[in-house]
């Protein structure tokens, strides 16, 4: 070799050849021989992908759900107030007795006390609750006439008189605002019971609430995230109601089931246990059914509305199995409310449901754009629908915001059958394909798409 040939030698470094203008020459050539674009997108911001969103919406509105139903429901009615009366008898008052099988007071007694004219009867196994937060077995003779406390008691409300059994007696509680002390035990009651059956549907309808704005607000389109927003709680809550009482037609037979699987009347056994997260699996399986649908009916879309079937169908199964063992597995059984199992356990049945609705639509979906340059860099807006409007428009599908070189009406997209096909709306407004402009032309897997300052590229799952 020539030792004058050395001069000759280009040398490209690292950042030469990885740099944009590089890039920019690759994806000319293959346009100039009809290949698809290439994209090195490394700006994917996996907070805009919608399993993510939906996750964490989900969760967001089934917390809201618990924040507002749980100050109306109580595990064990709690009652507090000074005693008036101590009785030390061992047999139940004769008002007190019960034949009913599935009274949730047990018959023997160790004694009573009367507390703002309410007879509560003191079991064999009430427990005192400690100071640093722990239980001992109460020792009935310790309660004297005219002691403060507060009693978390078990409640069977019956014609002729109603039965209240101490589960755990507080020496010295903290003072009661005053509409809370003046609610007899029937009044609380009667709270938990339209508590309870609010429980199901308000939670169903706030995830919807929460799933179907969540694509709106992202994409800042106001309009339709309070559309689909709507239709979701709507939806959620209606359907939620309706499945409550399908399901209770199931899970209150499996919970009976599962207490007289249990020796133990406080606990549950290893079958019992089983039995009660199969029971609970069910009833959750069949509320989320209605929380994933707000979006697809409001957007009147086949494929958003399989995708939020499947996904809140099988969000609800699992939800609703890892329910029992956060409650009594992870916070234990032994206390006299599950508020904060039930925060935790509402928090995964929205997380669950929500991501799982994401998921199911990433595995199902045929074809969508990523945005790749612009706000939503990262961003993956789904074909759902044969004809889809692009533009600056709020009332387009893929809503183009901040670009002041996008027309309103910039461009629409169709499917047809297992393909797509892109069409500019007018020639004053061009469309960019693989950095070409073009008036109408198929769309492949991998071609680049600009429209103004924003860039996308189209993906389609392979058959």
């Amino acid at each position: 070799m020539n030792p004058d040939d050395t001069d000759r030698v280009i040398h490209i470094t690292r950042e030469e050849a990885l740099s944009e203008h590089v890039e920019d020459m690759l994806k000319r050539q293959m346009s100039l021989r009809g290949d698809p674009g290439v994209t090195r997108d490394r700006r994917r911001n996996w907070f805009y992908q919608n399993w993510f969103v939906f996750a964490i919406v989900g969760m967001l509105g089934a917390l809201a759900a618990w924040a507002i139903t749980e100050p109306f429901f109580d595990d064990l009615l709690y009652y507090q107030g000074t005693i008036s009366a101590v009785s030390q008898s061992e047999d139940l008052p004769e008002h007190s007795r019960s034949n009913d099988e599935d009274s949730d007071v047990p018959l023997r007694s160790l004694g009573s006390v009367i507390i703002k004219n309410e007879t509560i009867i003191l079991l064999p196994s009430t427990k005192e609750i400690l100071a640093d937060g722990g239980n001992v077995r109460l020792k009935p003779g310790t309660l004297k006439e005219g002691e403060t406390i507060g009693v978390y008691v078990y409640y069977k409300q019956r014609a002729e008189r109603s039965l209240a059994g101490a589960r755990f007696i507080v020496r010295s509680p903290a003072p009661q605002s005053p509409d809370r002390a003046r609610l007899s035990l029937d009044q609380l009651q009667s709270r938990k019971s339209a508590a309870g059956m609010l429980i199901f549907p308000l939670v169903a309808g706030l995830i919807g609430l929460f799933i179907g704005a969540a694509d709106g607000l992202v994409c800042r389109l106001p309009r339709r995230a309070l559309l689909c927003g709507f239709v979701g709680l709507l939806v959620g809550f209606v359907g939620g109601f309706i499945c409550s009482l399908m399901a209770d037609i199931i899970y209150a037979p499996l919970t009976q089931l599962a207490m007289k699987a249990s020796e133990d009347e406080n606990a549950l056994s290893a079958l019992g246990f089983v039995i009660q997260v199969v029971g609970r699996s069910f009833a959750w399986c069949l509320a989320g059914m209605a929380m994933g649908l707000g979006q697809g009916i409001a957007l009147r879309s086949k494929r958003l509305l399989l995708y939020g079937l499947i996904g809140g169908v099988v969000g609800g199964l699992l939800g609703g199995m890892l329910f029992d063992p956060i409650d009594m597995i992870l916070l234990g059984p032994d206390k006299p409310s599950a508020h904060w199992s039930r925060l935790v356990g509402f928090g995964v049945i929205g997380l669950c449901v929500g991501g799982m609705i994401g998921v199911v639509e990433l595995l199902a979906r045929d074809a969508w754009l990523r945005m790749t340059q612009g706000p939503l860099t990262g961003k993956e807006f789904l074909i759902f629908k044969d004809v889809m409007n692009v533009g600056a428009s709020p009332r387009s599908d893929i809503y183009l915001f901040n670009d002041p070189l996008v027309a309103g009406q910039h461009a629409i997209i169709r499917a047809l059958g297992d393909e797509c096909e892109i069409e500019a709306r007018e020639s004053s407004n061009p469309v960019l394909l693989n950095n070409r402009p073009i008036t109408r032309a198929r769309l492949r897997h991998g071609d680049n798409v600009t429209i103004g300052r924003t860039a996308f590229v189209f993906q389609q799952r392979k058959s």
